[in-house]
């Protein structure tokens, strides 16, 4: 471990043992919002394009110990709905969210949620669910590791179309992340096209069942058990590129589809990738929704945007000590808004 990381490490604890980054006091009169994604074994998680996305079971249990030990828990709309009433609780309030609706949630975080008897919120991506198809970057990551897996042949051939692209991956030791991250600047129809021909270069269209998306009928699942069911948009696109009528496809549609297969009200707007403007906050509203989270790290307050709501994104790794066990000072420190370079 590096002098710098044992020195943070050092501070968070301090700061956590004098109370000054503790939740009691950080996030009093404050809704918290925390986000994860999947949930993996960990051989599953090495065989996972985006590892950073991935907390295990082992991981989501020392998590939910945390926040229920220090937080109210519970889905997205039923906690800000008790933080704009003016509730005064015990401690402070938190929602919990997962997003992209993945099989390894229904599979991996929901006995765990049980467990905890924790409620919390799951956003789908509508298209995806229906079909039974992964999301764009997932399509995109498990291509470049297929392509990797090929050798100095594949990883030529990758290279070749990243650059026919016109992309410039920043770190090549990492490259599924970082072709994701440069894919992001690309149209739509350009981003599109570039996971087909990845896709199509890879030889291999198929993908580990590991990384299956949900069912409907297991959101319904859910739901009954409790859940919230948010929606994540149609196609899981960037809301700011999509012109007036895609907004409304993408929102009021995708709202509807969720509410006939559900039989319950959908509030909970996810904005994938949390891209976000004036304009598709306001189309947000409109579509009928109550609140929109986006990925903007920080605590929301009284006169937050309830459109733009900021969350958490947990990123295990980021909060582990030198042999890898979960450090709740360091946790504390990051959500405390004290941490360096997070609001």
């Amino acid at each position: 471990m590096s002098i710098k990381t044992s020195l943070r490490n050092s501070i968070a604890q301090l700061l956590f043992l004098s109370g000054f980054t503790s939740p009691a006091k950080r996030s009093r009169g404050r809704f918290s919002i925390v986000t994860f994604h999947r949930v993996l074994p960990e051989n599953e998680r090495n065989n996972y394009p985006f590892p950073g996305l991935v907390v295990t079971p082992e991981e989501l249990d020392s998590f939910l110990s945390y926040f229920t030990a220090h937080f109210d828990c519970g889905s997205i709309s039923a906690q800000h709905e008790r933080y704009l009433s003016g509730e005064k609780t015990e401690r402070p309030l938190l929602a919990i969210t997962f997003d992209d609706a993945q099989y390894d949630n229904f599979i991996n975080a929901r006995p765990i949620l049980a467990r905890h008897q924790v409620k919390a919120s799951f956003f789908a991506p509508v298209e995806a669910v229906e079909r039974h198809e992964l999301l764009w970057h997932d399509r995109l990551g498990f291509a470049i590791l297929a392509l990797l897996q090929q050798g100095d042949s594949g990883q030529a051939k990758l290279l070749q179309i990243l650059a026919d692209a016109g992309m410039r991956v920043s770190d090549p030791h990492n490259l599924a992340i970082s072709a994701v991250q440069a894919s992001k600047e690309l149209p739509l129809e350009s981003r599109l096209r570039l996971v087909a021909e990845l896709v199509e270069a890879s030889g291999t269209s198929q993908v580990p069942d590991f990384a299956r998306m949900m069912t409907l009928k297991e959101l319904a699942v859910l739901a009954n058990e409790g859940h919230e069911i948010g929606s994540h948009s149609m196609t899981h696109c960037m809301m700011p590129e999509c012109d007036d009528d895609a907004l409304v496809y993408e929102l009021a549609e995708s709202r509807r589809v969720l509410q006939a297969h559900l039989s319950r009200p959908i509030n909970a707007f996810c904005y994938p990738n949390g891209n976000c403007d004036a304009r598709t906050a306001s189309a947000v509203a409109t579509a009928g929704y109550t609140l929109a989270v986006t990925t903007a790290w920080g605590h929301n307050g009284e006169k937050s945007d309830r459109f733009r709501l900021h969350r958490c994104d947990i990123d295990a790794k980021r909060v582990q000590d030198a042999i890898g066990n979960f450090l709740p000072a360091l946790l504390a420190f990051r959500m405390s808004g004290f941490y360096p370079g997070l609001a």
